[in-house]
């Protein structure tokens, strides 16, 4: 399971450089999607129905659903390619590198399992400080919302570590039911902010309609 875990590591760390609306959709696509492949290796339970709803939640929701709500928001309106995730400068880039090393750090220290459960824990660490990071640095609201999503998937990753379709199903219909609220209001938000609000984030020029 290492180069699953790896693999994601990766797609949390490639959309930081790449500095496109586009490879932030694409990350968060990929993360949905290995997270759902994870917990395929994880814990295979298909006559549980825990599993099936974590599993469509995984690969489904946040694997195509989600990137593709934003996709077609942001088509729609024509915005400009350019989008950093965090600011395009070294000391960005530092911290990035920063968090990830004080995630691993911080896993080999408080765990003591095997090497898998150490990987997951410093990747979903990894992936909540980026997060974080992304928070921190930009103030465009499709940066805070993929900056959210980030934070929502490093939380869905460690729960994958401790059986999280284990919990009783109610729960985790509850959980999903409050994701999908949440990206609708982020939906809403992002069609009714002006494409000038985030060219000028960015430093592009407002397309011409």
């Amino acid at each position: 399971m290492s180069p699953l875990l790896i693999a994601l590591l990766g797609v949390l760390l490639v959309p930081l450089f790449a500095g496109t609306w586009r490879a932030s959709l694409v990350g968060l696509a990929a993360q949905g999607l290995l997270m759902a492949w994870i917990a395929y290796r994880l814990d295979w339970q298909p006559s549980s129905p825990g599993y099936w709803v974590e599993l469509f939640d995984l690969a489904v929701i946040r694997g195509v659903g989600i990137p593709l709500v934003f996709y077609r928001v942001l088509r729609e309106q024509r915005v400009p390619a350019r989008n950093d995730a965090i600011p395009p400068n070294l000391l960005s880039w530092t911290l990035a590198l920063a968090c990830v090393l004080v995630s691993f750090s911080f896993a080999g220290r408080v765990i003591e399992a095997e090497e898998d459960s150490r990987t997951l824990v410093a990747v979903a660490c990894a992936g909540l400080m980026l997060g974080f990071l992304t928070l921190a640095t930009q103030a465009d609201r499709f940066s805070q919302m993929t900056a959210a999503m980030r934070i929502e998937n490093a939380i869905a990753l460690f729960e994958l570590g401790s059986g999280g379709h284990d919990e009783a199903l109610p729960v985790r219909l509850g959980q999903i039911a409050v994701l999908l609220a949440t990206v609708a209001l982020f939906r809403r938000y992002l069609r009714t902010s002006a494409p000038a609000e985030r060219s000028e984030s960015t430093g592009a020029e407002a397309p011409t309609l």
